[in-house]
């Protein structure tokens, strides 16, 4: 009885073919199997020479696809690692919802550029404000509010513990949620900016407060909260224009939002200044 020792001959790729043929730099290769993505299934003891499986090609392709997608590379190893399907596909939609965003948001920005290119072809400004601001003697809110330091990523999560405040404290809105703007100037990372909604006359309590500008001047924006930039630019123009100064914060009242189930395009949004002569 003879025993026979099989021996499986399996093709390895170079560096140098699995660089063409996956067409990534072997430089990129090397930094891969240095962060440990895709290693080489075997490399040289005696000249350090990395060697790939063909099967790794697919492997390759999937890395290629995934950054594609928006995956970082750590995003991308562990997918490798993991194996989990379920987990592997919740990633995907979280990818494909900012892909939608950004969509979305280049939609706008195409749509905004055409406007621009008409305007410039009649020879208009496209700077041109069409904001009409009006002054209003504004009467004594009851707002409940949290206030502190946040970015504008945050406004999401700070809208969401308000409402849970409110719900706790058994608080009904009796008016739109609104923003004050408490800082003199503005950081996208770091702002000091106070979320609340009108409550009916009487509410006390914690985050209870009277919010009591004044004279205002206001003007109004429809659309996204994507850039309040123009309103805000159109205002400070009218008082300047208008020999007023600013005496308090600025606010924003979110007339209509997403809270009432219309595309952000109906989006209605007050903003005003409180001002003195």
């Amino acid at each position: 009885m003879f025993k026979y020792l099989r021996v499986v001959i399996i093709h390895m790729l170079t560096i140098g073919e699995f660089s063409k043929i996956s067409r990534v730099s072997t430089k990129t290769l090397r930094y891969y199997d240095q962060i440990g993505l895709l290693k080489p299934g075997f490399v040289s003891k005696d000249s350090g020479y990395r060697y790939y499986e063909v099967s790794q090609l697919r492997d390759m392709l999937l890395i290629l696809r995934l950054k594609r997608y928006g995956f970082s590379l750590p995003e991308i190893s562990a997918v490798l690692a993991s194996g989990d399907s379920k987990h592997f596909a919740e990633l995907m939609r979280t990818k494909k919802e900012m892909f939608l965003r950004q969509t979305q948001n280049q939609q706008h920005i195409l749509l905004q550029m055409e406007q621009d290119i008409e305007k410039i072809e009649r020879c208009e400004n496209i700077m041109q404000s069409n904001y009409l601001v009006k002054t209003v003697e504004m009467q004594s809110k009851t707002i409940y509010s949290l206030r502190r330091k946040m970015s504008i990523r945050d406004f999401q999560e700070a809208f969401e513990t308000l409402c849970a405040g409110l719900e706790k404290n058994r608080c009904k809105p009796a008016g739109p949620f609104l923003s004050v703007y408490h800082d003199e100037d503005f950081n996208h990372e770091c702002t000091d900016i106070e979320v609340g909604v009108e409550v009916s006359p009487g509410t006390s309590g914690e985050h209870v407060r009277m919010l009591a500008p004044g004279l205002c001047c206001f003007a109004t924006h429809i659309g996204s909260y994507d850039d309040f930039t123009p309103c805000y630019t159109a205002l400070m123009e009218w008082i300047d224009n208008e020999g007023y100064t600013i005496s308090g914060p600025p606010f924003e009242l979110y007339v209509k939002g997403c809270e009432d189930n219309v595309q952000p395009s109906e989006y209605v949004t007050e903003i005003y200044f409180p001002i003195k002569k």
